[in-house]
């Protein structure tokens, strides 16, 4: 049985995101969604407009036209996310949730001073 494409939109949107590490709120930061909405979409009960799949597939880097694809997301990490990543690995839980909020609170200051 087909599922809808709502359904299967939330489902590749949470594959896409478990992928890439992010939390709800993370996505939210990247695309300028509120977290509430993107559990909504990954749960298949809201009704996205074409200019909120734009901003989801700009947020993971990908073709919109990806997001629909049935298959299994594939990792797609630049070098410098895979250095990142690399750095954090085998580092003990509280290391790299302080190295996450710095990197996050970074890039939110420089959000931040883009739109003064």
């Amino acid at each position: 049985m087909d599922m809808d494409i709502y359904t299967a939109l939330g489902i590749s949107v949470r594959a896409h995101r478990n992928k890439h590490g992010w939390s709800q709120e993370e996505l939210g930061e990247r695309s300028g969604l509120h977290p509430s909405y993107i559990g909504q979409i990954e749960r298949g009960t809201k009704k996205v407009s074409i200019a909120t799949f734009k901003k989801l597939a700009h947020a993971f880097r990908i073709r919109a036209c990806d997001l629909l694809d049935e298959k299994a997301p594939k990792s797609r990490l630049s070098s410098w996310e895979k250095r990142i990543c690399g750095l954090l690995k085998g580092r003990p839980e509280q290391q790299q949730k302080r190295a996450y909020t710095i990197i996050r609170e970074l890039f939110r200051s420089e959000t931040a001073k883009k739109k003064r």
